[in-house]
């Protein structure tokens, strides 16, 4: 037996999601990753916005009537809800420490139940744009997160929301930052829409980077 005391256990490192980042965390570190991964990034928002350029051509322009607008009007509406999955997928990917890469970011084996999520995500902040665009952060704010709980955690609809909602309201300050990071992501709209090119994908990896912390998963550095 020896009378030297054990050495004293190392200190223990809090999960990175500890404490409640703010805007500015959240939009440098879209920022920085936007910078290191634009190329599939953009791809990843550009590919189905070319798609939805050339159906609407070929629904208003070359067929024209009724039957254009409506099933060219629809198939716009399915590409646009592959880019919003693409976009998302993304910025789970870019937090998670991967490179964002085009198949996978529009790839699920959920795509019935996605339309779905998407198209009521889609109406609940649509709904809040009424009012005078200030509604449309107050429903970001506390459901901003329900997207990355549906496709990290592959949550239902209804419990992706009420995660996201349960986990805004416990946090304090973390409404703000949602809200604040989704409002610089619509500013890009100023610069004659092109700004928008950066600012979405700044502010949707932000979003992620805020799901990470909170859900107290790993972010990559």
């Amino acid at each position: 037996m020896t009378d030297v005391p054990p050495p004293p256990p190392p200190p223990s490192v809090p999960p990175s999601g500890a404490g409640s980042p703010d805007a500015g965390a959240a939009l440098s570190y879209g920022w920085k990753k936007f910078q290191a991964y634009a190329g599939p990034v953009l791809a990843i928002i550009l590919i189905p916005l070319a798609a939805q350029l050339i159906l609407n051509f070929l629904g208003y322009v070359v067929i024209g009537g009724t039957f254009g607008y409506v099933v060219f009007g629809i198939l716009g509406l399915v590409v646009s809800l592959v880019g919003a999955l693409g976009i998302f997928n993304a910025g789970l990917m870019v937090t998670a420490g991967e490179i964002p890469d085009i198949g996978k970011a529009f790839s699920t084996d959920r795509w019935g139940e996605w339309f779905l999520f998407a198209i009521v995500f889609g109406l609940f902040v649509g709904v809040g744009a009424i009012f005078c665009g200030i509604g449309a952060l107050v429903v970001l704010a506390f459901f901003g997160l329900a997207p990355y709980y549906f496709l990290d955690q592959r949550m239902s609809l209804g419990d992706a929301f009420s995660a996201s909602l349960n986990t805004t309201r416990s946090r304090s300050g973390l409404p703000l930052s949602i809200a604040l990071t989704a409002l610089v992501g619509f500013l890009g709209i100023i610069a004659c829409y092109v700004g928008v090119f950066v600012t979405m994908p700044i502010a949707y990896i932000g979003v992620a980077f805020l799901y990470r912390h909170a859900t107290n998963q790993p972010v990559a550095p």
